[in-house]
């Protein structure tokens, strides 16, 4: 055995799954403004036919809040497997719950952040129909609630297969 201590550390467990949700939203937040700017790109400065002034900027909408529903959902996911990886560090039910559940609330929320940031940075033609940002609060704060539950609920059953 190592020169670690073998019992779990209810601070390092949560900031793993801190670090993993923001992992998660750099990722997102990178990979939708990259989808956002390539559907602007083609549906809305590259575009010709019918109306592209029409068909283009609800497209690129259609991208921006399709990855922002994708975050909503990855979210409940994402706690789910990390309370019950982190859960099963730890013998007592609530314990793991509580540092599941608070890595999940912080985590969803910087995931959230950046994975907004990064669609936040379209801009040019066509982008005026993408939603506000203030659009979004409360679906996210939901959606956080869900994530942080769903993270409790992992932690206390990862909890009952105790390494």
């Amino acid at each position: 055995m190592s020169g670690r201590n073998a019992l779990p550390s209810a601070r390092r467990q949560a900031g793993l799954i801190v670090a993993t949700f923001a992992l998660v939203g750099i990722a997102l937040g990178v990979l939708g403004f990259v989808a956002g700017d390539w559907a602007r790109t083609q549906f809305v400065t590259a575009a010709s036919g019918a109306a592209p002034e029409t068909f283009g900027p609800v497209f690129l909408a259609l991208s921006v809040f399709q990855t922002t529903v994708t975050m909503l959902v990855v979210g409940p996911v994402l706690a789910a497997v990390l309370g019950l990886l982190s859960g099963s560090r730890f013998a007592d039910p609530s314990a793991a719950a509580s540092v599941a559940a608070g890595g999940a609330l912080v985590g969803f929320f910087c995931m959230a952040g950046l994975g907004l940031l990064g669609l936040s940075a379209l801009s040019g033609p066509g982008t005026a129909q993408v939603y506000s940002l203030r659009g979004a609060v409360g679906p996210l704060l939901l959606a956080g609630a869900v994530t942080t539950a769903t993270g409790a609920g992992a932690g206390a059953l990862g909890s009952q297969f105790v390494r």
